[in-house]
């Protein structure tokens, strides 16, 4: 009989009708079967493998938290009444899936291991808008429930090593792994390369977007025939505005929908990602399968998936000069560019691939179940 995994992954993150995602349940379904718990925009129920599918329609608002969360105590008290028990329960984050996820874990007397996508402890995570009432209150409260989380927990699943450094107490003798995500060769490709830097991502100052924009009008003489594309959702985009100044290179293309992304990274020249805080930034190894050449902060979990000077560059973070220079040197020097951007997918194929990403699941997962 396999173990039996829970999975709470709210969406809009998670996306269970991409093929790759459906692909990757499927080769979990060799060794696990279970459940995943989900928000989309319509109820769903269906079979991925051997994984039953079930979400709830998310409406936006205060109380969709505490609906999720009914809705989640529901379906495990319904697996229970029919026999079925989790052996382990995995979440998006040790904060609010992750008090959910203790509580069923405790329900079904199984293992839990949450995931943590995030840098929640870092002050550069509050440095937009840090005076809101709802910052200060996720300042003051987000330590708290991860302590109170990862308490609880019989391990953990990171981004980089140092993620959770904060916690280290609580997590002695437990199952603590980090590694990263892998990228569908098949989407991102080489497509071209526009005399482009491209910028993905939102909000403005956490991500160094104002450090970006100040770096590249210093270096945008020498290179008229550049542009900087600034791709993202600004909410309020006056900050964004006032910072481009109406400059001629500079320009701000609206989000596209996910699978327009292999398109705007394919066919950029540098991808560059100067990031407060960032637990790894997913297009920095979209862009390495594209065989881009890239700029990323020296901080957080940037540095696992930049090889600096051999892949990519690094920069300290918030520091236009070091930046402006970075650029310079990536867009006057096409072979570095190229070379980077081989070195990058070299990298790729051996570290980032569906078999790796599988098969240090699968062991995490087990470690966890026999700890």
């Amino acid at each position: 009989m396999k173990n039996s995994i829970l999975y709470i992954n709210p969406g809009p993150t998670f996306k269970p009708h991409d093929p790759a995602l459906r692909r990757h349940y499927e080769h979990l379904s060799r060794y696990f079967q279970g459940a995943i718990f989900s928000t989309s925009s319509r109820e769903e129920n269906f079979s991925i493998g051997k994984f039953q599918f079930i979400s709830l329609r998310f409406k936006p608002g205060f109380s969709s938290f505490l609906k999720y969360r009914k809705f989640c105590y529901h379906h495990a008290e319904n697996f229970m009444r029919k026999g079925h028990l989790f052996s382990l329960v995995t979440t998006y984050d040790p904060l609010k899936t992750g008090l959910i996820g203790a509580g069923i874990a405790q329900m079904h007397n199984s293992k839990f291991a949450p995931e943590v996508n995030g840098v929640y402890t870092s002050p550069a995570e509050w440095v937009d808008n840090p005076y809101s009432f709802i910052n200060l209150i996720k300042k003051r409260i987000y330590p708290r429930i991860m302590l109170y989380v990862l308490k609880r927990s019989d391990g953990a699943r990171l981004l980089f090593p140092s993620q959770i450094d904060p916690f280290r107490n609580v997590m002695k003798n437990k199952v603590v792994r980090d590694f990263r995500r892998w990228v569908d060769p098949s989407l991102f490709v080489p497509i071209r390369e526009n005399k482009e830097v491209l910028f993905v991502g939102f909000p403005f100052k956490r991500k160094g977007v104002d450090v970006l924009i100040e770096a590249f009008k210093k270096v945008a003489p020498d290179y008229p025939d550049w542009k900087l594309k600034i791709l993202g959702w600004f909410p309020d985009p006056t900050e964004l505005n006032d910072a481009i100044g109406e400059h001629p290179q500079i320009y701000h293309h609206p989000p596209v929908h996910f699978s327009d992304m292999p398109r705007q990274i394919g066919s950029c020249a540098i991808l560059v990602l100067p990031s407060r805080s960032e637990a790894m930034g997913r297009v920095l190894i979209e862009a390495m399968a594209a065989a881009k050449p890239r700029i990323g902060s020296n901080v957080d979990g940037i540095p696992t998936v930049i090889n600096d000077r051999v892949d990519g560059l690094l920069v300290e973070p918030g520091d236009v000069a070091d930046l402006a220079s970075k650029l310079g040197l990536l867009m006057g020097n096409p072979e570095l560019r190229k070379m980077m951007g081989e070195a990058g997918l070299k990298r790729v194929k051996k570290e980032f691939t569906e078999q790796v990403y599988i098969q240090n699941v699968v062991k995490f997962y087990n470690e966890v179940l026999e700890s």
